[in-house]
C-alpha cells in the first residue's frame, strides 16, 4: 500500500493512516517512528518506536518490526508506550519471538505525561495526556537549540556583537517544540495539552466529516473536521497535518470542508493519509 511523504525544512515525515485500517509515520531526522500500524518495512530502520496506545491498527506492527530489525542486526529497539500497555505489549512481543523462536533485542519503556526520552543527540520526545477510548499519549519532538537571552532581545547588532567579543554569553540552550503527534484523540485535547496551540508543525487526527457524526466521533474519542475549524484561528503552526480519515469519506471531501470552511488558512493543512 501506498505512503504520503511530506517536507518542512531540514524536517520529513512518511507515512500511513487510515482510522481502522493502520497508522504509522516516520520522522526524519532523527529517524524515529511514532505508531507502526500492522507493520511497515519502512519502519525496519527505527530505533525508536514511541506507541501511542494499544489498538491495533496502531500498535500490531511492533514484533514485525522487531523481527526485521533482528533480521538485520540492527541496534537494540527503544519501545516507549503508555505504562499501562507494558505488560500486554511484553505478551505480544513474546508470542510473537515464541513462535519464531528467535530473540528480538529490544528495552520497554513505561511512559506518563511529562516523561522525556533523548531518541537523538539534541532531540528528545516528551509524552502528553491525550483524550481517547483507551489509555493513549501523543508526543512532542523536541530539538535543543541557542536562544538569546531575554535581557538582550532587541539590542542593536553592533551591542550584541561587542558583548560576544567581550566573552558575554548571550544565549540559553533550550528544547523548543519542533513537532507534536497528538494519536488518536477526542476535542478536549487542545485544553490538556495547550502547547498543541504553538508547536511548530502539528500532526492530528481528523476522523469524521459528515454533520451526524460529530457526537459518534466524540463518543469514541475521536476528533471530527468541525472541531478542527473551531480552534484553527488559534493554532500558531506552520503547518497542520491531517490523518486517520475514516474509510467512508474520501480525502478529497476533506479538502473540500477545509477550503470551504478556512480559505484563509487552507494552505496550511496538509493530508499524510497515504493510498486506500
Amino acid at each position: 500500500m501506498g505512503t504520503d511523504d511530506l517536507s518542512f525544512g531540514d524536517l520529513r515525515i512518511e507515512g500511513r493512516s487510515w482510522a481502522g485500517d493502520e497508522t504509522w509515520f516516520r520522522v526524519h531526522p532523527p529517524g524515529l517512528a511514532v505508531d507502526v500500524g500492522r507493520g511497515a518495512l519502512q519502519l525496519a530502520g527505527a530505533e525508536w518506536l514511541l506507541i501511542t496506545h494499544g489498538h491495533l491498527d496502531h500498535a500490531l506492527g511492533v514484533p514485525y518490526v522487531l523481527s526485521q530489525r533482528s533480521l538485520h542486526e540492527s541496534a537494540s529497539t527503544q519501545i516507549v508506550c503508555p505504562e499501562g500497555l507494558i505488560d500486554p505489549m511484553e505478551r505480544l512481543i513474546r508470542a510473537a519471538a515464541d513462535m519464531e523462536q528467535a530473540e528480538y533485542d529490544y528495552e520497554l519503556h513505561p511512559a506518563k505525561a511529562g516523561d522525556r526520552f533523548a531518541v537523538a543527540p539534541r532531540m528528545t520526545a516528551e509524552a502528553f495526556a491525550v483524550e481517547h477510548a483507551v489509555p493513549t499519549l501523543g508526543y512532542h519532538i523536541l530539538r535543543r537549540r541557542r536562544q538569546l537571552k531575554a535581557e538582550y532581545v532587541g539590542m542593536p547588532g553592533a551591542r550584541l556583537a561587542a558583548l560576544r567579543s567581550a566573552g558575554v554569553a548571550l544565549e540559553d540552550e533550550v528544547d523548543a517544540l519542533m513537532i507534536s503527534f497528538c494519536g488518536d484523540t477526542g476535542p478536549r485535547i487542545f485544553e490538556l495539552e495547550p502547547r498543541l496551540l504553538e508547536t511548530p508543525i502539528l500532526v492530528v487526527e481528523c476522523t469524521f466529516l459528515g454533520t451526524d457524526t460529530r457526537q459518534r466521533a466524540h463518543l469514541f474519542g475521536h476528533l471530527h473536521v468541525d472541531d478542527l475549524i473551531a480552534v484553527a484561528d488559534r493554532l500558531e503552526a506552520d503547518a497542520i497535518v491531517l490523518h486517520h480519515l475514516s474509510r467512508r469519506y474520501e480525502a478529497s471531501a476533506l479538502r473540500a470542508r477545509l477550503q470551504q470552511a478556512l480559505p484563509r488558512l487552507n494552505e496550511r493543512f496538509h493530508l499524510l493519509l497515504g493510498d486506500r
